[in-house]
């Protein structure tokens, strides 16, 4: 994708008009656990469809790090759903971190090919694969109600500095005030 976030420029978000089912606000209260960061990278790549790549930049992070929320994400929710009980646990794990590192700029050749090999290997790995991309599209409605007013879009430290601003002006007007009644 070329579009550049280095200002983060408010992108018109996408409301829902349908309510969400009931497994979607599950997905929903599940998402909401998550760490601001986990948050952000899922919600810079679920809605704003960013590569891996551009969200690092973004975010000032590593793609590894990008990837490990991802992966946490994905984990995170899958304990919500009960039709991924039948799943040994590892093979679910195995498959989110195949999920999310096929989507990155680092999966090579040779580690495309080691995918096709562990899906093959096995029935339960391919049915963990293909859960984790229903569980992907299942996120769509619950992540367009977490990001609904682009909280994600907006770096974190011109946030802070912001807020700091503001009350170093607060105090400054107080102070004036206070001194002005003299």
């Amino acid at each position: 994708m070329s579009l550049q976030l280095s200002s983060f420029p408010a992108l018109p978000a996408r409301q829902s008009e349908a309510p969400l089912s009931q497994q979607g606000q599950d997905l929903h209260r599940s998402l909401v656990k998550l760490s601001r960061r986990a948050q952000q990278v899922f919600l810079l790549s679920r809605l704003d469809n960013l590569p891996y790549a551009t969200i690092a930049n973004v975010l000032g992070i590593e793609v590894e790090v990008v990837e490990q929320a991802m992966v946490r994400v994905l984990q995170h929710c899958r304990r919500q759903e009960a039709g991924s009980l039948f799943v040994e646990e590892s093979v679910n794990e195995q498959a989110s971190r195949w999920y999310v590192h096929l989507q990155s700029p680092h999966a090579t050749a040779s580690q495309r090919i080691e995918f096709r090999h562990w899906l093959d290997a096995e029935p339960a790995h391919l049915a963990a694969f293909e859960a984790t991309e229903r569980l992907w599209r299942r996120l769509q409605a619950p992540a367009m109600v977490l990001g609904a007013n682009g909280w994600h879009r907006r770096k974190r430290r011109v946030y802070i500095l912001w807020c700091a601003a503001t009350a170093f002006l607060c105090a400054v007007f107080m102070t004036a005030e206070a001194f002005a009644g003299f």
